[in-house]
């Protein structure tokens, strides 16, 4: 059906990454498509973005769905930019009942469920019944009916809330069969009818990821019944998929398709439209009483693995009779210890499933097995079965939690072995060692195991030190601002909630909540100057310094809006808790009222839980976040960490500090679950480096921050947490590091980071050439040996010719390497070939030795100046390392001797040896008896250039 759409026009500009996206929707537009997915960051543009393309492109009545009625209304107001020949009324509405151009509501106002639907009804008392049954709480259905009919007499709450919980399963079973438009609420069922009346030829689906549960399935329906317009699904992230129904999932998956463009963060803050940022990080040890749970813990688990691992001896049992003779000792003979069962089943290749004939099908048939258990026994500094190899994994204890490779050890010995046993110690140590494990997060069942909610990771979680770290920070916080500070403490909850009985002597029910945070901070002097305020979904606690003149100011917002609310203030212990009362007294309306006043500087502090300073949620003044949640996924880590990237027109050079309190005990089990949540978060993150590239993950924060965990952070706590509040103060390194206006690649590249450890790999001796005169670096040794790899990997048409080698330093003797202009495969095969240059020999096919000159005085250049001794110097050639040829490069002899050219040019004169006999194998053994064999950390990055 044509419609006579009106010349809407755009009065603004829009912004590079805005003109891309179109460009390349426009595309797709063009080719017919009409399923539309688009990821950008919270701040970007997006909301401009879709009324561009509704006014430009699809010319179609519009319907926009938000999840919230902050979002709504901000795109009812954001069509200002755009100038449209009707009426304002007929231009733009959020009334489903209202004839518009573009309609936006709320996705709850079309999925609204029916209430009180006798089918619904009917089917969730047969659940329930069902479900009795099935448990063996009830006999038959009569039984079953009885029972029900008894809880709702007499305890009608409970029945409600179970009967809800039930009810809400069978609506769901029904809409996924494909009722979805019939269990509607009349009201919604409604709405649609009307927007179909209107020709609605374009939906927006706002924060899209939204849509993989109930919404989406009732979405999908509505979108047939509105005759399939086109569809743009927008969002800051893509959602998180853990927990969902597989249905879900493929539904979400088909209805928008692949993301067809991606906005990176970088690119909008190199574009000058959001404000740049850093990310910081303040460590904290445990709090000592908590630290000694923590060890006696992990000192119990210790006892036990010394027990399993320990000679068992057969032990008697006696017998039923009352007076046992000689006879009636049956000896019931113990199981083999750990490490003796590990060796056995190692050398006869025995899995559960039957015995294999060779160690590569071992190996695939139970990878985490082969790889714990060797790791376990290398650890214990046991021999393997010849037929085993060894991993070549050093500093086990340091580099791997320990828990990662005991876990499937005890897994499998626990179950096939202990608890088969017919001696009762056996079975009861099982029992014990389970038990044990279970505080420590890892649950083993009967058919395996799995992570489980650790008791020991919440106390490192919530503990206290964490809390009473935010006063450090905002101090210093307060130092760089001043009276410019607006901060933003953010908790998981307003309490804790559900402490387990084996921590609730160390965590209270405020541990690590929002309330704890804002106590804490109003107990301090500092950061009571700050005049912090409390916002979560049932309260708003005030700074008593503030009561009064917050409440004078409140009632005059309210009073401007028109919003009918009687505030009061109640004193309590250091503060107040406002109240409202009157029917428009809400969440929204105290969290926007609550908002404004922070952004006019009554209050510098919010503190609030993520639920409410989400999604939706906008202050734009933010400078400082602090981030107390316990959340990881990708999607709601953009959403908390996009409240502070908007700019600030009053200050043009605002730069947020983002920071993460993570508390770590590394000596301990589980003392790194924090940092590896800080890990998780920071994941999908892009962040500047003291280098001036943008770099996703962890690494950003610090080049020590790795995957595995903090290098050399024990005994540093104190130095890092001092170079990070230097940081935090130096914003204007900050933002000229982002280089906000240069030119940019804009796509992700991969790179590697090298730390060669000094000489032992890294610098040291002078390069083995005539006129040199300046020692090796770890920078310019680096650099000369990815230069030789380049450069073969280019002679040899490996890679692309047209290739350039970037190299840079980072602070913690880091090395960074990558291509750039190259195809992303040629970036693989160039990184693998550096790092298999810088990595241990095991493996290698043929190896290189790379000298240096050593330089001594002789009595001559002693007794000369130094300008001019040099001169006079002894020059003595000294065998520094040897190492791999790039397994590239190793395939053929042809290929070894262009690889041994460029080694020669760039690093040292040698030969490439094969390695696996004659005088290679004798280098080769000669560099590891000699500590000759290099051992660089590595670090695999992706960086935005």
């Amino acid at each position: 059906m044509a419609i006579d759409f009106p010349d809407v026009r755009f009065r603004g500009t829009l912004r590079p990454s805005q003109a891309e996206a179109i460009s390349v929707i426009e595309q797709q537009l063009n080719s017919g498509k009409k399923r539309l997915h688009i990821v950008a960051p919270p701040g970007s543009g997006k909301t401009v973005l879709g009324l561009y393309l509704w006014a430009q492109h699809v010319r179609r009545p519009a319907l926009v769905l938000s999840p919230n009625s902050a979002i709504q209304s901000q795109w009812a107001a954001r069509t200002d930019l755009f100038h449209s020949p009707v009426d304002t009324r007929q231009f733009v509405t959020t009334d489903s009942e209202q004839n518009a151009l573009l309609t936006s509501l709320t996705y709850q106002s079309v999925t609204l469920p029916r209430q009180g639907d006798s089918e619904v009804e009917e089917a969730a008392l047969e659940y329930w019944i069902e479900l009795l049954i099935a448990r063996e709480q009830a006999q038959d259905p009569l039984e079953a009916f009885t029972w029900i009919a008894d809880l709702k007499q007499h305890n009608p709450d409970y029945y409600e809330k179970r009967f809800r919980t039930y009810r809400k399963t069978v609506r769901d079973q029904l809409v996924l069969s494909g009722n979805a438009l019939d269990l509607l609420h009349v009201s919604s069922q409604e709405t649609l009818t009307q927007l179909k009346s209107r020709g609605v030829g374009l939906i927006i689906f706002d924060e899209c990821h939204h849509l993989m549960g109930h919404w989406g399935r009732v979405l999908a329906d509505a979108h047939d019944f509105l005759e399939q317009p086109v569809i743009i699904g927008l969002t800051a992230t893509p959602p998180d998929e853990k927990g969902k129904l597989q249905e879900d999932i493929d539904r979400y998956h088909d209805f928008f398709g692949p993301i067809d463009y991606e906005v990176p963060i970088p690119a909008v803050v190199k574009d000058g439209y959001l404000a740049p940022y850093q990310d910081l990080a303040y460590f904290v040890r445990p709090a000592t009483e908590e630290l000694t749970y923590i060890a006696n813990t992990d000192d119990q688990l210790q006892q036990i693995m010394e027990t399993l691992c320990s000679e068992k001896v057969a032990t008697p049992l006696i017998s039923d009779t009352d007076e046992p003779d000689d006879t009636s000792l049956v000896p019931q003979e113990r199981v083999e210890p750990l490490p003796e069962w590990l060796l056995s089943i190692l050398q006869n290749l025995e899995l559960p499933s039957g015995k294999v004939d060779d160690w590569t099908t071992f190996e695939r048939r139970d990878p985490s097995l082969a790889d714990a258990a060797r790791l376990f026994l290398q650890q214990r500094g046991l021999e393997l079965p010849s037929h085993v190899p060894p991993l070549e994994i050093t500093n086990i204890d340091e580099e791997i939690p320990r828990l990662n490779y005991w876990g499937p050890v005890l897994d499998r010995y626990i179950r096939h072995r202990l608890r088969r046993s017919p001696a009762s110690e056996d079975q009861e140590l099982a029992t014990q060692t389970v038990d044990q494990l279970r505080l420590l997060g890892l649950q083993i069942t009967e058919t395996g195991s799995q992570p489980c909610a650790s008791p020991v990771g919440r106390v490192i979680a919530y503990s206290r030190s964490k809390i009473q770290a935010l006063i450090p920070v905002l101090q210093a916080e307060m130092q760089n601002l001043g009276d410019t500070i607006r901060a933003v403490v953010i908790a998981d909850f307003e309490k804790t909630s559900a402490t387990s009985a084996e921590v609730e002597h160390l965590l209270d029910e405020e541990a690590g909540g929002a309330i704890a945070a804002f106590k804490e901070l109003v107990r301090d002097p500092e950061t009571d100057k700050l005049n912090p305020v409390l916002l979560t979904g049932s309260s708003v606690l005030v700074d008593d310094d503030i009561g009064e003149l917050l409440q004078t100011t409140a009632e005059q917002w309210l009073a401007d809006r028109k919003i009918e609310v009687t505030l009061s203030l109640q004193p309590y212990d250091g503060f107040h808790v406002l109240n409202g009362s009157g029917s428009q007294w809400s969440p929204r309306v105290y969290v926007e009222m609550i908002t404004d006043l922070f952004q006019q500087g009554l209050t510098c502090c919010l503190v609030g839980t993520r639920g409410l300073l989400g999604e939706g949620w906008d202050a734009n003044k933010i400078n400082v976040l602090v981030d107390l949640t316990t959340v990881t996924t990708s999607m709601t880590v953009n959403q908390l960490r996009g409240r502070s990237f908007r700019l600030d027109p009053d200050i043009p050079t605002k730069v947020a500090n983002n920071w993460d309190i993570v508390c770590i005990a590394p000596e301990f089990t589980k003392g790194l679950d924090d940092y590896e949540r800080f890990i998780k978060k920071h994941k999908r993150l892009f962040g500047v480096t003291d280098d001036g590239l943008i770099e996703k993950g962890v690494g950003h924060v610090h080049a020590a921050f790795t995957e595995i965990k903090p290098e050399g952070l024990e005994g540093s706590v104190q130095l890092l947490n001092s170079d990070m509040l230097t940081r935090a103060s130096k914003r204007d390194d900050s933002r000229a590091l982002w280089r906000i206006g240069e030119p940019y690649q804009g796509l992700p590249l991969k790179t590697i980071e090298l730390n060669n450890g000094g000489r032992a790999g890294g610098g040291g001796g002078f390069p083995p050439f005539s006129g040199i005169r300046q020692p090796w670096s770890s920078h310019s040794l680096t650099k000369a040996v990815s230069q030789a790899v380049l450069a073969a990997l280019q002679e040899t048409h490996l890679i692309s010719s047209n290739s350039r080698m970037q190299v840079g330093e980072r602070s913690g003797n880091y090395i960074r390497v990558f291509l750039d202009q190259a195809p992303e495969v040629d970036c693989d095969r160039f990184l693998e070939a550096v790092q298999q240059v810088f990595g241990p020999l095991q493996g290698a096919r043929y190896v290189i030795p790379r000298v240096v000159h050593e330089i001594e005085d002789t009595w001559i250049s002693s007794l000369l100046p130094d300008l001019l001794g040099r001169y006079f110097r002894k020059r003595q050639e000294q065998l520094a390392m040897v190492h791999a040829v790039p397994a590239e490069l190793a395939r053929n002899k042809q290929l070894v001797s262009v690889f041994e050219k460029h080694w020669n040019q760039y690093v040292s004169p040698g030969e490439a040896c094969f390695a696996y006999r004659g005088k290679g194998a004798e280098l080769l053994e000669h560099a590891q008896r000699s500590g000759l064999s290099p051992h660089a950390k590595i670090h695999r990055k992706e960086i935005f250039v």
